[in-house]
């Protein structure tokens, strides 16, 4: 598409310098002939010692792509993103302070689709409150091993808080690499994280993707702490006691996880079936049952929920196969109470039994700082303000 500018300088007139044969304006594309042009990074022509007059930027079917000059007509970039794997070819014509032309013409193809490293998912969802516990879970499409590289995605993905946050990236495998705090997250702040990997070179012909700003909000600090000998669960809100309620956990052999676990979600009904956690179904153990008002802790199956048919034993004795039980007007509350990211810590188990650090949920506040910061390749930093 060509972009005029309003006009060309006015010629030299200064008779000592002498008029040249040809244009000076010297025009450069910001295309590399050892890589191709990534589809989502705009093409950018700049011009010295002279003006952009004309730029035109087609692809096969010759058809103009958008664009325009910025102020002081010296730069040209496309307003609308390029294909996949094609070729496109660029011809832009300056003028200089003579009044004389200068034309540069260049052809370039862009990435294949499936060169790009993209950003898969990024948890917590833009614009969700979420407790103070709440990483921010970044998932790639590809896996990142190599030490430089992983450096370079944790560089890019810049969190910004309107709260003083100190915090690290931590990879926790492959392709998951997450945000923690150093302690959880001050109530009401606002924080962003850009996701744009746009440029970074992971090898063989791999290239990172461009992203998006995901910002989300803290919302109010919801701490529950389940205490395995006394048969209590009690939240805390914003530091206050709000209730303790009678409670029971896992009995011998399926003792419930000991430590801190963040809530992953909640379901107001889940089939519940012992075969899918390892017990046959003909085992005495063996259990299916609809169970209501469930609030999923990790992802083996650990809830805290209604357990109407174990009220009996709820506030004095451990038999359940692993989760919180309580009864059904408790487990609504404490369903009603908590959100994604509130913080549910199980202490006094008398098991060694611990809630895993990585993969069975939001384990991350289990390690030490120390041990967070050992799994991220450029350790601790202030967040950028908001």
């Amino acid at each position: 598409m060509f972009a005029a500018g309003c006009g060309t300088w006015d010629k030299q007139r200064d008779a000592e310098v002498r008029r040249p044969a040809r244009g000076v304006a010297k025009v450069a594309v910001d295309v590399r002939p050892d890589r191709p042009a990534q589809p989502d990074r705009p093409i950018t022509v700049s011009v010295r010692d002279g003006r952009l007059y004309a730029v035109n930027l087609v692809g096969p079917d010759g058809k103009p792509v958008p664009g325009g000059n910025a102020a002081g007509d010296t730069t040209w970039s496309n307003s609308q993103p390029l294909a996949y794997a094609t070729t496109y070819t660029l011809t832009a014509a300056a003028v200089d302070s003579f009044g004389l032309t200068s034309t540069h013409t260049e052809s370039f193809t862009t990435l294949a689709q499936d060169a790009e490293l993209r950003v898969h998912e990024v948890l917590p969802e833009a614009d969700s409150t979420v407790g103070v516990g709440m990483p921010i879970s970044v998932t790639l499409e590809k896996p990142v091993t190599d030490p430089a590289r992983r450096a370079e995605v944790e560089k890019r993905l810049v969190v910004s808080a309107s709260t003083p946050v100190e915090g690290a990236w931590g990879w926790v495998d492959d392709t998951t690499v997450r945000y923690r705090p150093r302690d959880y997250w001050p109530v009401g702040t606002k924080v962003s994280v850009a996701t744009s990997l746009l440029g970074v070179d992971f090898g063989n012909g791999v290239f990172g993707a461009g992203g998006k700003q995901i910002g989300f909000g803290i919302g109010d600090s919801v701490l529950a702490t389940v205490d395995s000998a006394a048969h209590t669960l009690t939240v805390k809100r914003n530091g206050t006691d709000v209730k303790t309620v009678p409670v029971t956990t896992g009995k011998s052999g399926f003792t419930t996880r000991a430590g801190t676990k963040v809530v992953l979600g909640k379901e107001p009904h889940v089939l519940m079936d012992g075969t899918t956690v390892g017990i046959s179904a003909n085992s005495s153990d063996a259990y299916r049952l609809d169970v209501y008002w469930a609030t999923r802790v990790t992802w083996s199956g650990e809830f805290l929920h209604a357990a109407p048919w174990s009220v009996g034993s709820q506030g004095n004795a451990n038999v359940s196969h692993g989760c919180v039980g309580m009864s059904t007007d408790n487990a609504k509350w404490f369903y009603d109470q908590v959100k994604l990211g509130d913080v549910v810590m199980v202490v006094n188990t008398g098991d060694p039994k611990s809630m895993e650090p990585t993969g069975n949920g939001y384990g991350e506040w289990n390690l030490s700082w120390s041990d967070w910061l050992a799994k991220s390749t450029t350790g601790a930093g202030a967040a950028q303000r908001l």
